[in-house]
């Protein structure tokens, strides 16, 4: 069976959604299949897990706004990280270096 097209509904739903609570549960719903179900095919078509995949889109969405030079509480908040140097870290182990470092570069 060819999931491309549930896949890539998930993808424009986590994109639209990524400022809000986004768990398993609601992007499986969002196209129709049981959580199991939907985490096991996403790993299969995209290499990731499901939330590994949101992570990161928040993150490459976040690094845009970091650096515009948004204030990194306002955008790890914005995007589900609890603090600013949570988010930091986060930042660091997918790009390589901190922030503000990135920023300066």
């Amino acid at each position: 069976m060819d999931y491309t097209e549930s896949i890539n509904q998930s993808i424009d739903y986590i994109n639209a959604h990524l400022n809000e609570d986004l768990t398993a549960e609601r992007i499986a719903a969002s196209v129709g299949y049981s959580v199991f179900h939907f985490c096991r095919i996403f790993k299969e078509y995209s290499g990731k897990s499901l939330m590994r995949f949101v992570r990161e889109r928040r993150l490459e969405t976040a690094e845009k706004e970091v650096e515009n030079g948004c204030r990194l509480c306002e955008v790890a908040c914005k995007y589900g990280f609890e603090t600013a140097s949570g988010f930091s870290r986060a930042y660091e182990k997918k790009f390589g270096a901190r922030p503000a470092k990135r920023m300066n570069a």
